[in-house]
């Protein structure tokens, strides 16, 4: 199916003018592109464009990129495309130039719909679009959107391919491929392709008065093998100025034909024709001759769109009609009365607004300057009218403010008059209600002061120009001074301490006093007190009292709070025995004065005294500290010093002292007689010791020793007594064994000779039965262990030579070795 686009020529010639009207497209900016299609510059047509437009990837191309590429054809380089009676304008080829269509968009690049917008909305009559279908024929709808918020769909066109449609506006400009490198063939030029069409869309007559926004294209279906696609371009529009219509009308005289209407119409399309309901019928812009009454005119404009006139030619009367008034300036409230006269006929129905009144003659109070119109009729029923205005004069206001309105006996305040009025105006203050002027005349502004404590009504009227205004009030109260004072039981307490704050002047029953307390925290009390209040920090205690509006201070009271001490001490030791000295170091907190009571019956007023502790037991130590001989606190520290009995060391030995022993024998015990004591340390005098309670101790050497115990009770307090001598001879005669078995298993696994640890310089010497010397010690070091180089010596009896002294006779026998 095929749409074909005619472009027709519409002249016109205004009746009575002579004048030709020729209907013309002019370009109109939009916005609203979504692809650059014509390639302007360079070599490169892909770098210059964003899409193909069909299949075989053509492109639109400028006249300058032929040149550029030498190949012929090309759009204007100016973008400017004329055909009859249309101008469009191609948006600039270096941009978006371009609305690219296809059904649901799927073509790449494309939308399924796009909106082009005026850069400028204006009215239109009519509107054209420059445009274009690929791949077949494209099917278009247009919706038109005003400023109004308004839409009108203006249609739905068919837009025919771009090669070989019939009633092209612009054609043979030629199409290229879209190749990123010349060389670049001409399509298109010899058979007068490709084609631009124009779909023109005629406006309602409603809508040539709005300003039309912007154009929705959405693209509906088209093409048979190939998916088609549309391109819109540009757009071009007749612009039309709404019908603007200035009338002049001539009064017809009553009872005559003589009045008329004569309109000056602009705007419109162009020529217009007119048509009167005139009897007979008029069809010029003007009326003559006419009488009175109402009368349509029906415009027509070019564009076959109709604007209606109405309008009405009045009747006037030959006769005349005045009114007057008998005060033409009153104050509000004064009547005035208002006469109505007539000449030049009989006139009658006499009518006032408005008031709605009937006469020729009515009285009347305005609240406020009133226009009265009257009017009347005159014998062929025509309406006649006059109208007189009554000015009311400006009424003064008497308006005024006290400051301050409630004010303390003594205290002055201001008049200050807030009305209106003009210069020469009168006040009459009444006297001010009996009080003192200090300053002020006319309206003011006035110093006053009351001599005495009350409710007073303060009044102004205030006259200007003869008028007088209503009277206007003010209310002031005057209150008297309270006495203010009050009493502090004590201004220095401890911190914690309860004060007793009492107050001593006097006021009104209505007085209001506002207390403040320094940080100190209320116990008991309100309104006037008296108050028990808690302090612990410094403050300054304040009161004010107000009554109506006399505001009193009281002198303020310092409250110096001492600062509660906190007894603290340490001390250096807590246990000891008897004669026990420890040092108390005070920590006390805010103390200057300090009373130790030690539990023992001793005393101290030092800061950190040492006190002796003489007797054995527990002791209760007692800190009173003192805050500037008034606060005091107290710490007792129960069971503190417990001084326990020191030992005493005591022990008897067997078989005593003084009592020589000989070695072998010398086995000394030693019974533990000490007290109070729970350690004990026994230093034998041979260099050997014990730690237990008894003891015994055999001697390695004779000789004499001092035997030494020092004991300890629980806490460390030591007492030691010693006893001497401990005598221990060299054995008479030694006593030697005759059998050891030296099988390792610890029982007399040496051959042992107790009396020879006495004799220093013994020699001794053990031969085997054929008289080898297997064994020999001088001092006896250590006892023969049955070996021989390393080796244990085979059960046997052996033969020993002992030397106990170079001149003493040796002792010789035998020793049987056993296993």
């Amino acid at each position: 199916m095929k749409t074909i686009f005619i472009i027709v020529l519409t002249l016109a010639v205004c009746p009575g003018m002579g004048k030709l009207y020729a209907q013309t497209y002019t370009p109109v900016a939009i916005t609203g592109f979504n692809n650059d299609v014509v390639a302007d510059t360079g070599t490169s047509a892909v770098a210059v464009t964003t899409t193909p437009l069909d299949l075989s990837f053509n492109v639109l191309y400028s006249a300058a990129f032929g040149v550029k590429n030498v190949f012929p054809g090309g759009l204007p380089n100016t973008g400017t495309i004329v055909s009859g009676v249309r101008t469009y304008q191609l948006a600039p080829y270096d941009t978006s130039n371009g609305l690219f269509l296809s059904l649901n968009g799927a073509v790449a690049n494309s939308a399924a719909a796009g909106t082009l917008t005026l850069v400028t909305p204006a009215a239109f009559s009519k509107i054209s679009l420059l445009l274009f279908s690929t791949e077949g024929s494209s099917t278009l709808r247009v919706t038109l959107n005003f400023a109004d918020g308004t839409t009108a769909v203006a249609g739905t066109a068919t837009v025919l391919d771009w090669f070989d449609g019939g009633n092209a506006v612009y054609s043979g400009f030629g199409r290229t491929t879209r190749i990123a490198a010349p060389p670049y063939v001409a399509d298109g030029i010899a058979t007068n392709n490709p084609r631009f069409y124009k779909y023109d869309v005629p406006l309602a007559c409603a809508n040539q008065v709005k300003q039309l926004q912007s154009i929705t294209i959405n693209f509906l279906g088209g093409g048979t093998t190939f998916p088609s696609r549309a391109v819109i371009l540009a757009l071009s529009g007749m612009s039309i100025t709404p019908l603007s219509i200035t009338p002049t009308i001539t009064p017809a005289i009553c009872g005559t034909a003589n009045g008329g209407i004569e309109l000056a119409v602009t705007g419109g399309a162009q020529p217009l024709s007119y048509s009167w309901n005139t009897v007979p019928a008029q069809s010029q812009a003007s009326i003559t001759n006419q009488p009175g009454g109402p009368y349509t005119c029906t415009i027509l404009d070019a564009n076959g769109c109709t604007t209606l006139f109405q309008d009405t030619i009045p009747q006037q009367s030959a006769s005349t009609l005045s009114v007057t008034a008998s005060a033409d300036t009153v104050c509000n409230g004064t009547a005035v009365t208002l006469n109505a006269s007539a000449s030049g006929g009989t006139v009658s129905n006499y009518q006032w607004q408005p008031n709605n009144a009937a006469g020729q003659s009515i009285t009347v109070t305005p609240a406020a300057t009133t226009m009265y119109v009257v009017t009347a009729q005159d014998a062929f029923g025509c309406s006649l009218t006059d109208s007189v205005e009554v000015a009311i004069k400006p009424m003064p206001a008497a308006a005024f403010t006290v400051t301050p309105a409630t004010v303390c006996l003594g205290t002055s305040q201001t008049i200050q008059f807030t009305g209106t009025a003009a210069a020469t105006a009168a006040y009459n203050w009444n006297n001010f209600s009996g009080a003192s002027i200090q300053s002020g005349s006319g309206a003011g502004p006035y110093t006053i002061a009351f001599n005495t404590a009350g409710n007073y009504t303060l009044q102004l009227r205030v006259t200007d120009n003869g008028c007088t205004s209503a009277p206007a009030t003010q209310p002031v109260t005057v209150t008297a001074a309270p006495v203010v004072s009050f009493d502090v039981s004590d201004l220095t307490p401890c911190a914690g301490d309860v004060a007793t704050i009492t107050f001593t002047g006097s006021a009104g029953a209505g007085a209001v006093p506002a207390w403040g307390w320094g940080g100190g925290a209320v116990q008991s009390g309100s309104g006037f007190g008296p108050y028990k209040v808690k302090y612990s920090s410094s403050g300054s205690i304040s009161l004010t009292v107000t009554n109506g509006a006399c505001t009193v201070n009281a002198s303020p009271r310092q409250i110096t709070v001492v600062p509660l001490p906190v007894a603290a001490f340490s001390q250096d030791v807590i246990t000891g025995c008897p004669d026990l000295p420890v040092t108390f170091t005070e920590q006390s907190q805010n103390a200057d004065t300090w009373l130790w009571r030690f539990g023992d019956g001793g005393v101290s007023s030092a800061a950190s005294p040492v006190h002796n502790f003489t007797t054995p037991g527990t002791y209760t130590v007692t800190l009173i500290a003192g805050a500037q001989q008034q606060c005091f606190d107290t710490l007792v520290q129960t069971a503190l010093i417990n001084v326990v009995p020191s030992p005493v060391a005591k022990f008897t030995t067997l078989p005593g002292v003084n009592v020589p022993l000989e070695f072998s024998e010398a086995l000394f015990s030693f019974t533990n007689q000490s007290t109070d004591a729970t350690s004990y340390a026994w230093d034998f005098g041979d260099g050997t010791t014990a730690a237990t309670a008894t003891a015994s101790h055999q001697y390695a050497l004779p000789g004499e020793y001092r035997v030494t115990l020092l004991v300890s009770n629980s806490i460390g307090c030591m007492d030691s007594t010693s006893q001497a001598w401990l005598k221990v001879i060299p054995d008479a005669v030694l006593r030697i064994p005759n059998a050891f078995s030296p099988n390792r298993d610890g029982v007399n696994d040496f051959w042992e000779i107790p009396g020879l640890a006495g004799i220093p310089g013994c020699h001794v010497e053990i031969f085997n039965r054929w008289g080898q010397r297997i064994f020999e010690s001088t001092g006896y070091r250590q006892p023969w262990d049955g070996t021989w180089h390393g080796q244990q010596m085979p059960v046997a009896t052996y033969y020993y030579v002992i030397k106990a002294k170079p001149k003493d006779k040796p002792y010789a026998g035998w020793v049987v070795l056993l296993r």
